[in-house]
Order: structure tokens, then C-alpha cells, then sequence
């Protein structure tokens, strides 16, 4: 049963991890937040782990830690931010958060050469993102400036890196971390905004299935990943 149940090639596992993507949305609108979204958002890292190391070949063993890791680190600050009124336990789920994303970078890192016309579109993108966005909160920021200054780069720098994986694995794995990273980064400004701006419609419910989505789509990619052979 477990191995249909987190076979990749099933639709089990997609299924049973909507739903419970779905629960823990229900939990977030109707139950206390102790314990019960302490159980729903570890039961959805758990699944992605589980999914993951049961369908992972493991050929690239740094790659393979690297993505445990981030998953566990992931699982860490979602639990710290379910209470993120408490200053210090958003701080340290920020922190987490951060260190989740610089292990997805050194995960998503090639050696493979790219044109720099390539990246300046993207760069461009991602400093007309940020302005809009700290132009936005700016106001609502006060000391935490810094600290989500931090946030959001490593969010754009880990959206780069998945963005220079084009050409160095299969297309169906790029396009699948790279709509992950736009879901990311989409729920991460929903966020930002509710938290250092002003309420928005269906606010709670968005941010987590973005999230959530996300690290499905991150998961499920690296899992198809195919490395593209460099022609000499």
C-alpha cells in the first residue's frame, strides 16, 4: 500500500497530498493553531520527505543531501511561523527559511556556461519586483527592514538559480521548479503585504496553498530531473 501510495508514477501520492494541503487550509480557518497546524504542516514536509527519498535515485549524493536538507529546514520555519506575531519565533523562521533557500541554490548549481543576455532580463525583472514590493511595505517595515531585505533577495537569488538550470537538465523538470519558484515568490509577497501593509481577500488561505503548491512543483521537479548531456 505505502509503495502505491508514494509511487511517482501513480496518482496517489498527488492526491493525498492535496488533501492534506486541503486540511491544513481547513485547520488554518477553524482550529486553534496548537496543536493541530502543528500536525497538518509537519504531515505535508513529511509526505514531501517520504515522497522524496522513496522516488529519489540518489546518483548525485551532495544533491541528494542538499534537498534533505532544505526539506527539513523548510519543515523547521513552517512550524516557527504558524505564531509569527511572536517577534522572536518569526525571526527564526525567517532564518530557517533563508538557510532552506541557500541549499536549494547550492542544489540547483551548474558549471554550465550561459549567455549574460540570458540573465539581464531576469536581474531587470527581479529589481523592478523588489522596488514595487519595498515600495509597497516600506512604511510598515520599521526594524524588520533588514531582515526581509535579506528574505526577499535570497528568494530572487534562488529563482535564479533555478532559472540558469535551463539547458543543463530536461525541460519537464525546469518548467516545473520554475513555476514553483513564481508560486514562491507569490505567496512570500502576499505575505509581506498582509503582514507589513494591509489585509487582503482570501490572505490566509493564498499564502499557504501557494506555498504549498510550491513545494510540491520543487519536490516533483528534482525528482524528474534529467541532466542534459553537454555537447562538446
Amino acid at each position: 500500500m505505502l509503495e502505491k501510495l508514494f509511487n511517482i508514477n501513480k496518482p496517489y501520492f498527488v492526491i493525498g497530498y492535496f488533501l492534506s494541503l486541503s486540511l491544513d487550509l481547513w485547520g488554518k480557518l477553524y482550529l486553534n493553531p496548537f496543536p493541530y497546524r502543528y500536525l497538518t504542516k509537519s504531515l505535508l514536509m513529511v509526505l514531501l520527505i517520504v515522497f522524496y527519498i522513496r522516488n529519489s535515485r540518489g546518483n548525485d549524493k551532495k544533491k541528494h543531501y542538499l534537498t534533505l536538507i532544505s526539506l527539513f529546514l523548510f519543515w523547521v520555519a513552517s512550524i516557527a511561523v504558524i505564531n509569527h506575531i511572536n517577534n522572536l519565533r518569526f525571526i527564526i523562521g525567517m532564518l530557517f527559511f533563508i538557510l532552506a533557500k541557500v541549499s536549494y541554490c547550492f542544489r540547483f548549481t551548474n558549471t554550465r556556461d550561459f549567455k549574460i543576455s540570458r540573465l539581464l532580463p531576469f536581474l531587470a525583472g527581479s529589481f523592478v519586483l523588489m522596488v514595487l514590493v519595498f515600495a509597497i511595505i516600506y512604511r510598515g517595515l520599521g526594524y524588520f527592514f533588514i531582515p526581509v531585505l535579506i528574505y526577499f533577495f535570497v528568494s530572487l537569488l534562488l529563482c535564479l538559480f533555478a532559472y540558469l538550470r535551463k539547458n543543463d537538465v530536461n525541460a519537464r523538470s525546469y518548467n516545473l521548479v520554475l513555476l514553483a519558484m513564481f508560486f514562491l515568490i507569490l505567496s512570500e509577497i502576499i505575505m509581506a503585504i498582509k503582514t507589513y501593509y494591509i489585509t487582503i481577500p482570501f490572505q490566509d488561505i493564498s499564502v499557504m496553498l501557494f506555498y504549498g503548491i510550491a513545494q510540491f512543483l520543487i519536490v516533483f521537479g528534482i525528482l524528474v530531473e534529467v541532466k542534459v548531456v553537454e555537447e562538446v
